[in-house]
């Protein structure tokens, strides 16, 4: 073996962290001719202990069974494989392609409301999923947070410290988990050492704060220890409200639960509709590549697939629903609409207008619009139905939607990929992507896309808006979506 390789073909790069509880390399596979940059962390035991092998065994299973679990997540690094040589122990995981959050602060400045929420909806329903297992993270901030390069997508790192609420007898010191050192991050319960789930949501909620405000550490009030920056910031007081209460000094004022924050983030984004369209607002929001089933009451994060999730080593019940499901609210009337000439069939509001869209240049068979909302509205939501030949019938749904995407991103001026799921279409496997841009006309569109293969033929379902208008209409679209069948 060479000095620089381990495990005969990983080829050591650098050496990127010597922490506490191992050693983390980036590295690269040498059997792929085109190899992705890979995480290996080296895990150590205490020095100091005489059952070093058995701690670092112990130490071993837990952080292997911790990253593959988390892994699961989009927007987690996944686990991809484990290695034992010379004595030591490896796990190999994905390395996420971005910048640091701490780097982009620095340099760029105060965040709008806009970049914040977006911000929360990624780390509080990332928090969500990892609550779900009973584990803490406990080391926050914005080190530990990446923006993935290709989509723009918050990705949350650094679980070396995490501490697990639901194996308390994992006999393993408290003192081989060392948390956040940054007291900017932490509340005071976690100094006691004495973490609770809301510690995340209090580390969240600071790192948004520092980003409306561009500076830490933020002030204390003397008296009461609340952070003093809502003077110091121009956004709406229902978002402050829902910020402060995620960082009140006492856990048990915060929110106790990270989908208690995300129903509140839900009804912030309900606050932006006029009061005269809000009740065709009842979506299911797609937080991410996680789908929080709240207004089901199921309260559960399911994953999706995702193109940068890798597989697990081993088999495991991971959830995947038809993310395209909404319950009909009452007082909108459906339709059927019936294509015999293309094999299709879609249900549509009636208050939408129907039109013939046949275009043999781009596929493009049908389009429905959303109502004028008044006589000066010159912009109209629609969906639109198109359906491509296949010039090799042999093509997968990935490998299309892999030249798709790149479609996107070349027609769309300044297009960013916000969304990349696995999804079912007609009770098909089918491909979810949700992106921002400009269209031709220069104008801001957020599209929603679905698509499958059948026959032969791909068949490509746009939900077209403006981003300000997105979640008027999410809920029809996702209706009329989910109600779309081969005839």
């Amino acid at each position: 073996m060479a000095a620089n390789t381990l495990h005969s073909h990983y080829e050591i790069i650098r050496v990127l962290d010597v922490g506490k509880s191992g050693i983390t390399y980036l590295a690269k596979d040498l059997d792929l001719i085109d190899s992705p940059f890979y995480l290996i962390k080296e895990i150590q035991g205490s020095k100091n202990s005489r059952s070093v092998p058995s701690l670092t065994q112990k130490l071993f299973e837990i952080q292997e069974s911790i990253a593959y679990k988390v892994g699961q997540h989009p927007q987690i690094p996944s686990l991809v494989g484990k290695f034992i040589e010379n004595g030591h122990q490896y796990l190999v995981r994905e390395y996420i392609d971005g910048e640091p959050l701490s780097q982009e602060l620095t340099q760029a400045g105060i965040w709008s409301q806009t970049q914040v929420f977006d911000f929360l909806i990624d780390l509080v329903g990332i928090l969500a999923f990892i609550h779900s297992f009973k584990y803490i993270h406990q080391d926050i901030n914005p080190h530990n947070i990446i923006r993935r390069a290709d989509d723009d997508r918050f990705n949350l790192i650094g679980f070396s410290s995490l501490k697990d609420l639901g194996n308390i007898q994992q006999n393993i010191p408290d003192n081989y988990f060392v948390g956040c050192n940054n007291s900017t991050y932490i509340p005071y319960e976690q100094e006691q050492n004495v973490p609770q789930f809301n510690s995340d949501i209090y580390a969240v909620g600071v790192v948004a704060i520092q980003a409306l405000m561009g500076k830490v550490p933020i002030d204390r009030d003397p008296e009461t220890y609340e952070l003093k920056w809502r003077d110091d910031v121009k956004i709406d007081a229902r978002l402050s409200k829902i910020l402060n209460r995620m960082v009140r000094p006492d856990y048990r004022n915060r929110y106790q639960s990270a989908l208690e924050v995300l129903t509140d983030l839900q009804s912030f984004a309900l606050s932006q509709i006029p009061p005269s369209k809000s009740h065709q607002f009842k979506p299911y929001l797609i937080f991410g590549a996680a789908v929080c089933t709240l207004l089901s009451g199921v309260g559960a994060i399911k994953l999706l697939s995702d193109p940068h999730h890798k597989p697990p080593l081993s088999s495991s019940t991971v959830l995947a629903p038809k993310i395209l499901k909404a319950n009909n609210y009452n007082n909108v009337n459906w339709q059927q609409y019936t294509d015999k000439a293309i094999g299709i069939k879609i249900k549509y509001a009636k208050t939408w207008h129907q039109a013939d869209a046949r275009n043999v240049l781009t596929g493009e068979n049908v389009m429905f619009t959303s109502p004028q909302q008044s006589s000066t509205d010159k912009y109209r939501e629609n969906i639109s139905i198109r359906v491509e030949k296949l010039t090799n019938p042999q093509t997968t749904l990935s490998s299309y939607s892999e030249s798709a995407i790149t479609e996107i991103k070349k027609y769309y001026q300044g297009a960013k990929i916000i969304e990349s799921s696995a999804t079912t279409l007609s009770k098909q496997a089918a491909k979810l992507v949700v992106y921002t841009g400009k269209d031709e006309n220069l104008l801001p569109i957020k599209n929603l896309e679905v698509w499958t293969i059948n026959r032969g033929k791909v068949y490509i379902l746009t939900y077209k808006a403006e981003p300000d208008r997105y979640y008027q209409y999410l809920e029809t679209a996702m209706t009329m979506i989910n109600s779309f069948e081969f005839k």
